[in-house]
């Protein structure tokens, strides 16, 4: 302080401090020279230094306080500039505290406010106006939204530090205008839709009725829909329409659960047990209307993969389904399944090498379809490997005769870790009865493998994070032991890897085992397609008396199955639920899986779920007679399957809440939530 206080004198003090200093030197150099002898000139010489010497000291103290007073002046007229500008602003704004107390308010804050609550301002927080405390808006990370006055404003705070203190400025954006924009610009937005009928054709071919009739029914229904929501259709391929509406009906449609799926169910043939039903993909996502109308394209994909009847909509959170309340109709064909053939032998005659694998806990559809897939791509590449637990004991049983049988099978077997190793850049993987990559054999290998090829039979789960050089999903097939079945028989006919692509009768074994477990010996979802794969395996020499032998359970798997079927309890009057703790052990999911399928032979039982606990999850067994789709239901809580055949696995739970989760999921289905 005291440093400061010498400094405050101005350059008139100085003026005369100079003045008085050289008057008292000149009295001393007179007085000097008149009382001692001391020569005249020296003391003239050293009165003119000493004085030139004070003078320069008086003159750079002079400069400095110049500068000085020049930089005060400059800072106060910034001061009072920027004092004027923050006045001025045409934004609101405050400064406060770092506890929320509001100092000051601008212009425009005050007249935000209004002349009642200016007094309001004055050292009172600004919740009072806003509903948000200041302490919580300054504190925010980035911009906050708040309301002021009925209006939207973006708040953002910015730290300024003054004599040791903090205090903090706020400035309000007016979002109110551009809000509205944005909202009215979001609800115009186009929503892309393409819509396809899923089984005319193929009903037609089964029951009496006419074909153009029930087209322009289904036409009808369509553009009625459309039309109610003021889209724009255009039917752009045979019983296949696109579809654009604005966004803002979007939620109508949500709400309704795409009633237009409902509508369209209700066309019937023949004696009325048949319905048509439509598959739609619609997205409100995409940059463009060009983005938009791919991701509503890929949607619709899924929603056939799905098995149809529902609708994907492809949102900013993912996709959401609706519907779904049919079984699934055969909609695949020969050619389909030759154009699959064609483009799998070329991928595999490409590749370096080639893994194959299924899911964890192979069931024989698993083994039987990998070995299938073995078998067709040995033809055309000789570096195949299976990648599969060898302790599994459904691999053991299976597996037994064809490997003492056949030597090339020793080494195709891996595991998990020697598969990790073989991988390339040009490795090709087929995982087969699987689509869901949390449940492969091994997720590390997908993860790594950066060309795959699926071939499954169960329902899409949902979209994958890197798409597969081919997805052949159908639902619709009762096995994917069926689907390879079907792949290897067009690819050993005509080729020249005819030969090679042939099964032996240990192969086709495996195979009709996994047909015969995924049709509980051809008594569900069988098709014409089905027993066509199971004569041609017949033919290759499998015999259904052996691969029967496959299916005996051993004294555990029998105890088990007995304690789960002791402690059945009736759900909602036609489900059955059981609880059980289980041995431990793979085994426990087939006894899960046959007890759910033996409950459906009680008396007016129409789905039996088998809850049972296996190392640290409880898994679940669905089963059902057509009349509930299971798969629905096990959707909601993690699962997936078949519409009268589904499965779940949680972990880290216990029996009690995913019981709880499995009686809510059930209620949602049967009050009518169609939404999967």
């Amino acid at each position: 302080m005291s440093s400061n206080k010498n400094y405050d004198i101005s350059s008139f003090d100085l003026t005369l401090m100079s003045a008085a200093t050289g008057l008292v030197l000149l009295v001393v150099a007179l007085a000097t020279a008149a009382l001692t002898e001391i020569p005249k000139a020296t003391i003239t010489l050293v009165f003119i230094l000493v004085l030139v010497l004070f003078e320069a000291v008086i003159c750079y103290f002079a400069f400095i306080i110049h500068k000085k007073n020049k930089t005060e002046e400059t800072a106060k007229s910034l001061e009072h500039l920027i004092s004027e500008v923050v006045r001025q602003l045409d934004f609101p704004s405050v400064i406060t505290t770092a506890d929320g107390k509001i100092l000051w308010a601008n212009k425009k804050m005050l007249e935000l406010c209004g002349a009642q609550n200016q007094m309001a301002l004055s050292g009172k927080n600004f919740s009072i106006l806003s509903g948000v405390p200041m302490s919580e808006i300054i504190t925010a990370t980035g911009k906050k939204v708040i309301t002021v006055s009925d209006s939207n404003f973006y708040a953002s705070s910015y730290l300024m530090e003054a004599a040791d203190r903090d205090y903090w400025m706020t400035t309000l954006e007016d979002r109110t205008e551009i809000d509205l924009l944005e909202k009215q610009i979001n609800s115009e937005s186009p929503v892309v839709t393409y819509i396809s009928v899923d089984n005319l054709e193929e009903l037609i071919q089964h029951v009496q009725g006419s074909y153009r009739e029930a087209a322009a029914e289904v036409d009808e229904i369509v553009t009625s829909w459309a039309q109610s929501i003021g889209a724009l259709i255009r039917e752009y391929d045979r019983e296949k329409y696109l579809v654009i509406f604005p966004k803002a009906r979007l939620e109508e449609c949500i709400e309704s659960k795409f009633d237009i799926l409902d509508r369209v169910r209700e066309v019937r043939f023949g004696d009325g047990s048949m319905s048509v039903t439509v598959s739609m993909g619609i997205s409100a996502v995409g940059k463009d209307i060009n983005e938009r109308s791919r991701n509503a394209q890929t949607a619709l994909e899924t929603a056939l993969q799905r098995g149809g009847d529902q609708a994907a909509l492809r949102t900013a959170n993912g996709i959401e389904y609706f519907g779904g309340k049919t079984k699934i109709s055969q909609k695949r064909t020969k050619i389909r399944s030759r154009v699959i053939a064609d483009k799998l032998i070329g991928h595999i005659s490409e590749a370096g090498n080639v893994l194959i694998m299924g899911h964890k806990n192979p069931d024989f559809d698993s083994i039987g379809s990998c070995i299938g897939l073995a078998r067709l791509a040995l033809a055309y590449n000789p570096n195949v490997k299976i990648v599969v637990d060898s302790n599994n004991s459904n691999f053991k049983c299976s597996t037994a005769q064809l490997i003492s049988a056949m030597p090339e099978y020793e080494d195709i077997f891996i595991g998990a870790a020697r598969g990790l190793d073989l991988i390339r850049s040009d490795t090709l993987l087929i995982m087969s009865d699987v689509n869901n990559l949390k449940i492969v054999e091994s997720s590390d290998i997908a993860a790594n493998v950066f060309n795959t090829v699926i071939i499954d039979h169960h329902r899409k789960i949902a979209e994958f994070e890197r798409e597969p050089l081919i997805a052949y999903i159908e639902p619709s097939a009762s096995s994917a032991s069926e689907l390879v079945s079907e792949l290897i028989e067009i690819c050993s006919m005509g080729s020249s890897a005819s030969d090679a692509a042939r099964l032996s009768r240990h192969e086709a074994n495996v195979m009709l085992a996994g047909i015969m477990l995924d049709t509980k010996n051809f008594t569900r979802t069988t098709s014409e397609r089905t027993f066509s794969a199971a004569l041609y395996l017949r033919a290759a020499g499998a015999d259904p008396e052996y691969a029967r032998t496959f299916f005996f359970a051993d004294l555990s798997s029998f105890v088990t199955e007995s304690k789960l079927g002791s402690e059945v309890r009736l759900y909602r009057e036609r489900i059955a639920i059981t609880v059980c703790e289980g041995n431990g052990t793979p085994d426990d999911r087939i006894a899960a899986s046959k007890t759910a399928d033996t409950l459906l032979t009680v008396q007016n039982i129409d789905a039996a779920f088998v809850l049972i606990r296996t190392d640290d999850a409880i898994a679940i067994s669905a089963r059902s007679n057509g009349k509930i789709n299971v798969q629905l239901i096990l959707e909601k809580i993690g699962g997936g399957g078949h519409f009268d055949a589904a499965g779940a696995q949680i972990k880290n739970t216990v029996s009690r809440e995913v019981l709880e989760q499995l009686r809510g999921a059930i209620d949602s289905y049967l009050d009518g939530d169609s939404r999967l």
